[in-house]
């Protein structure tokens, strides 16, 4: 590059700095100045493109006071995706259930007196393998409470009412859930915004927590889990609390976790206890006395709220994740749910976590800097010592903790990834530390650049298999979705007395007390044992179940419906759409431009009808209608007993071959032990099954290239 090129450059520069400050930016006023007649039109453009990326978009971006502008906007983007997650999958599996149904009790009988409690409650008749909290239950039905009695005086809207189902007020209890997860994201975000920005001396002023919100959005799980009723997502918001207060260095967090570990899930306590440790030993950011009493606080008011609420519900004196740490970790009965190697975290459940591993790689860099550290240390006169920063070193110090917690919990044989989504929230603002790291050296060459971009590309990669995740997981509750089946069947039948069983492969895949009609003439049943199944046999009039038609007696039992769940992944539409492209060079950039047009429009429909086409799905659900009573010679137990046998994976139906009976035991021992996503997680393995194109799906798929190719 010439002189005159390089003095232009630097000139540009110059007046790009003052612009962008002064906000009167104008193209004709930064190049205004220099020897022209020298510089190329390549180079002009070049520096000129250069100046827009470096000064409106980066530049833009890593300015305090225009970052703030972007926070609704990333707050806003957190709850609508949580929401989109939820509308898109708004029934519940079984892990969800325990709280669910607590809720729904609460609400529907109220907790007090505790006759009421044994007559109604549904932890009553399935108490489960150890006892639950029900505070953060309470908790939820108190919120969901005042929200109706709102409804109720201003709207005229009882969401309570009995003459229907629930199935609203199940979504407002999990967008409840959802919120509150939302507000402890935010809580971490403006943390970490608060120990930076308050340090006159800091380079990265806002930009950390602006990463921190665009890498959240960029992942599946702990977006889509937000809503959900599991333990730890409950007992999430409370973690995400107790953590901002750490990052400003105020112990009162260590008081935030110890109580969620005695309340709601016992490993949140390890946690808290390995950063006492961590921040005591390892940096002397604080003092280990200190640390244990906030510790000691937070665990004794925990453990009396959860003694005296729990023990009322369940009737008897009980600290419930006492007795599960002491069934689970002293007995060794988790093994039985399955174990896995020490390493199954780190080699296995991290990387399920952020597909792809952006996160996990940017957390190296992150390392390298602490955006608490003003360089400034002071002598406290009064006790004869260096006083830092509260805050110094605590971003470091919870990402310690957090690789020491997933470690320690390494030990225990049964994992899951649900065990260590505590940690996500930490190794996410680590990666937004490096992240931010890097966009500060976006002008400084081609090569920071490139780097940028990738992480940026891999990013949205990441978001989009995200969505991918959530649209699979929408055909994973076949359950609900034939609850709502029988729900409109019935109704026109609300005259008359109806009966209808569910069995255990339906409830376990989205059935809840919400999704039933709330009436004295319709009962809903849910016997598992096959003896007692036979003796109320005869009064089933509706029976929902993952048995078969090869197994009903056509003769007693009409086939209403079946609902579809999700069963693997087909590439054939992709490879039909490049074959076409062999022989028509428009195909794919047809599809391309259809799409593009109509996402500009707001219509989805030809993508929408894409992706489906790669999803294939099978019949698992069925409700059959009674069509006349069981003569008194038939062996009655027959369809029960096979009932029993399919859910507990050991059956086999008649008339389905011996591989097809393999696959349905399977499928119910992967309902009952296996996470969601575990069974998502096909979608992104990279062996993916290629279906025969004869299957009755292929024909959606061949219609759906001929659309796109031909438009």
């Amino acid at each position: 590059m010439s002189h005159d090129n390089r003095l232009c450059c630097r000139y540009i520069s110059v007046e790009a700095d003052r612009s962008a400050t002064s906000g009167n930016y104008s193209p004709a006023r930064a190049i205004r100045w220099g020897n022209f007649q020298s510089i190329s039109v390549l180079n002009f453009h070049y520096f000129h493109i250069q100046f827009l990326f470096d000064n409106f978009f980066f530049g833009n971006l890593l300015h305090t006071a225009r970052m703030y502008k972007f926070y609704w906007l990333l707050d806003a983007a957190v709850v609508a995706a949580i929401g989109f997650y939820l509308v898109l999958a708004p029934y519940t599996k079984v892990e969800e259930s325990f709280n669910l149904q607590a809720v729904h009790d609460i609400l529907n009988y109220g907790p007090l007196p505790s006759q009421t409690i044994t007559d109604n409650y549904d932890h009553i008749k399935f108490p489960g393998v150890v006892p639950r909290t029900f505070v953060g239950s309470l908790i939820l039905a108190a919120i969901v409470n005042s929200v109706n009695s709102f409804s109720r005086s201003i709207l005229a809207v009882d969401l309570l009412a009995p003459e229907k189902s629930q199935s609203n007020l199940q979504l407002l209890v999990r967008a409840i859930l959802g919120l509150a997860n939302a507000f402890g994201f935010y809580k971490i975000r403006e943390s970490i915004n608060r120990v930076t920005i308050t340090d006159k001396k800091s380079k990265t002023k806002g930009v950390i927590g602006f990463w921190f919100t665009v890498l959240l959005l960029t992942q599946f799980h702990i977006l889509f889990y937000s809503t959900r009723t599991l333990p730890n997502f409950i007992a999430l918001p409370f973690v995400s609390i107790g953590l901002s207060r750490l990052i400003e260095g105020d112990i009162v967090g260590y008081a935030w976790l110890a109580f969620t570990g005695i309340v709601f899930r016992l490993e949140v306590g390890l946690f808290a206890v390995i950063i006492a440790i961590v921040s005591s030993l390892g940096f002397g950011q604080s003092s280990i006395f200190v640390n244990g009493l906030s510790l000691f606080t937070g665990t004794s008011l925990g453990g009396l709220i959860s003694l005296g609420v729990d023990s009322h519900f369940w009737g008897r004196l009980v600290v419930p994740e006492i007795e599960s740490f002491v069934f689970n970790v002293v007995e060794g009965k988790a093994s039985e749910w399955g174990v896995e190697p020490w390493s199954a975290y780190f080699g296995k459940y991290l990387f399920q976590l952020f597909r792809p591993p952006v996160i996990l790689l940017l957390v190296l860099p992150g390392l390298s800097s602490d955006p608490a550290d003003d360089g400034v240390t002071f002598v406290d006169q009064a006790q004869k010592k260096k006083v830092a920063h509260p805050a110094r070193h605590s971003l470091r110090i919870l990402f310690v903790s957090s690789v020491l917690y997933i470690a320690a919990m390494s030990f225990q044989p049964h994992k899951e990834w649900r065990f260590i989504i505590y940690t996500i929230p930490i190794l996410t603002l680590q990666a937004a530390n490096g992240l931010t790291g890097i966009s500060r050296k976006w002008s400084l060459g081609l090569t920071s650049k490139l780097l940028l971009l990738i992480i940026i590309a891999l990013s949205f990669l990441a978001s989009l298999l995200s969505l991918l995740s959530g649209y699979v997981s929408h055909f994973n509750y076949p359950g609900g979705e034939a609850l709502a089946f029988v729900n409109e069947y019935v109704q026109p039948l609300s005259s008359e007395e109806v009966f209808v069983h569910l069995d255990v492969p339906a409830c376990m895949t989205g059935v809840s007390r919400f999704g039933q009609i709330h009436s004295d003439l319709i009962t809903y049943d849910k016997t598992e044992d096959a003896t007692e199944l036979s003796e109320i046999w005869s009064q089933i009039d509706i029976l929902v179940t993952g048995v078969s038609p090869a197994e009903i007696d056509k003769n007693f039992w009409e086939l209403l419906h079946s609902t579809k769940a999700f069963y693997s992944m087909s590439v054939q539409p992709i490879i039909q759409l490049l074959q076409r492209q062999q022989t028509d060079k428009t195909a794919v950039r047809s599809f391309a431009v259809t799409v593009g047009k109509e996402a500009i429009r707001g219509d989805f429909s030809t993508i929408h009808t894409f992706v489906r086409s790669l999803l294939l799905t099978t019949d698992y659900i069925f409700v059959y209608k009674r069509v006349q009573p069981d003569p008194k010679s038939s062996n009655i137990e027959e369809v029960p007993s096979a009932i029993e046998d399919i859910a507990n994976g050991t059956g086999t139906i008649a008339g389905v071959s011996s591989e097809a009976n393999e696959e349905l035991a399977s499928e119910s021992i992967e309902v009952s032990e296996v996470e969601e996503l575990e069974v998502v997680e096909e979608i992104l393995e990279p062996s993916l099954e290629i279906v025969d194109p004869e299957n009755t799906i292929e024909t959606e798929q061949d219609s759906t290239i001929e659309e796109v190719s031909g438009a």
